[in-house]
């Protein structure tokens, strides 16, 4: 008998997974397809890649002079993520391995609150931890065909590059791939059935990167929404509500998703909805051996929260408590050409939850390193309370995910003004701007 059985292989599965083996527990893990899942596969993980390597050319073409083709370049771009993401998959079974998890691959099913039942095998455990996540769907009279109108899954996967591409969403997903195309010199547009792209974004993070979008050839069609798509004479088009038809080679529809619920789940007696399995604070369903945990639970649907409920979820197995839930304070970054990062509060949730505030910003280009920065527009910015305790911290610029790791503890703590200011900080770095920030206030 195994003490856990996780079922998927993604972002929370697989820290799950590993978690428990570290503990000494006796693990086993069920994927349907490869190993990784959406997040390491076909989504989050492959779309960096790719940007890496734009952001690459785009450099030399900025600070050198030199000019590349970049849709001369995409075949090889395209040859070398795909390489990347199969040594993803090896690394992820050797890790597995190593820890002496067993692996299964099949498409299961749930027959009991004790044991699952992939292909000829049926698994016996004390726990069942369920990882499957969500999956890419149209809506409505948008039907994805997965050759024409496709999801992000088969976007990355395009062996030649769409000379015109209908974007469907100008949500982050819809804003990452227009990022990635448009600088592959595809011509992009954005359809977005609200008023603003990135919805829940404060405007002056979304604005220079929407000015940067338009600068290289991205037209946004925003405040109206798409009422059909369909394939004519082998070309996507998709129908406005005013009526306009837009034609495209590929259409990219981003932003729906529904949940892979396992086989037989129902008929064990665990509670769900149309959209996700219920849990409790402790990750746990109304069966009390069985929690879901990442995309699968509706909680939030991002795979770093994913990664740390999958590594959370064991101790909460062994010893009952619940899972710490620091939404508020959750990093968080948008994988544009120019970023949008950030952790807590921004700006428009303070003024509708009417919680006074005060805001400093500083822009990379007047600290030491940021000065010969060729995007004069980065910034980083800081809220904060009366009292001097940071709300959020937000910042727009190149690669700046890379800078807000731990800031979500600067909230989380309550960290005040002065301690902050008493903090040494890398000379010369581009962190340096949150000290510049701070002596403002």
């Amino acid at each position: 008998m195994y003490d856990i059985i996780v079922i998927g292989s993604g972002p929370a599965g697989y820290y799950c997974a590993v978690s428990a083996a570290r503990l000494g527990k006796q693990v086993a893990i069920v994927e349907k397809h490869t190993l990784g899942g959406t997040g390491f596969r076909w989504g989050c993980l492959p779309v960096k890649y790719m940007l890496d390597r734009v952001k690459k050319i785009e450099d030399v073409r900025e600070d050198l002079g030199i000019t590349v083709d970049q849709s001369k370049v995409y075949g090889d771009i395209f040859q070398k993520t795909t390489m990347d993401m199969e040594n993803v998959e090896s690394k992820i079974k050797q890790s597995l391995e190593d820890l002496h998890v067993d692996i299964f691959f099949g498409d299961g099913e749930c027959v009991d609150r004790y044991h699952y039942r992939v292909g000829h095998e049926t698994l016996e455990a004390k726990n069942m931890v369920i990882a499957t996540g969500t999956s890419p769907t149209g809506i409505m009279d948008i039907h994805l065909d997965h050759d024409t109108i496709i999801s992000h899954e088969e976007a990355i996967g395009l062996q030649a590059l769409p000379k015109e591409l209908i974007i469907v969403g100008g949500n982050v997903e819809g804003i990452e791939f227009a990022s990635l195309f448009t600088y592959l010199d595809s011509n992009v547009t954005v359809i977005e059935k609200e008023d603003t792209i990135l919805l829940g974004n404060d405007k002056d993070l979304i604005k220079p990167l929407e000015e940067d979008l338009v600068k290289r050839g991205v037209r946004f069609i925003k405040g109206i929404g798409v009422v059909k798509a369909n394939v004519h004479h082998g070309c996507g088009q998709v129908t406005l509500e005013d009526g306009q038809v837009l034609n495209g080679d590929k259409i990219l529809v981003t932003g729906f998703r529904k949940p892979n619920f396992p086989k037989g789940l129902t008929s064990i007696g665990v509670n769900t909805d149309q959209e996700k399995i219920l849990v409790n604070e402790r990750l746990q369903t109304n069966v009390d051996n069985i929690y879901a945990i990442g995309d699968i639970n509706g909680l939030l649907g991002m795979a770093h929260v994913a990664i740390s409920q999958g590594s959370l979820v064991v101790k909460t197995i062994d010893n009952g408590d619940s899972v710490p839930q620091h939404y508020q304070s959750l990093p968080r970054a948008i994988f544009t050409v120019g970023e949008i990062a950030g952790a807590g509060y921004q700006e428009w949730e303070l003024i509708q939850k009417n919680i006074p505030y005060h805001v400093e910003k500083t822009y990379f280009k007047d600290t030491w390193r940021g000065y010969n920065k060729r995007h004069d527009e980065d910034f980083l910015k800081v809220l904060l309370d009366h009292e001097g305790h940071v709300l959020g911290i937000w910042m727009y610029g190149d690669n700046v995910s890379e800078l807000v790791g731990s800031l979500g503890l600067l909230i989380d703590k309550k960290v005040t003004l002065s301690e902050i200011r008493e903090s040494l900080y890398v000379h010369p770095t581009l962190s340096e701007a949150l000290l510049e920030t701070i002596l403002k206030f």
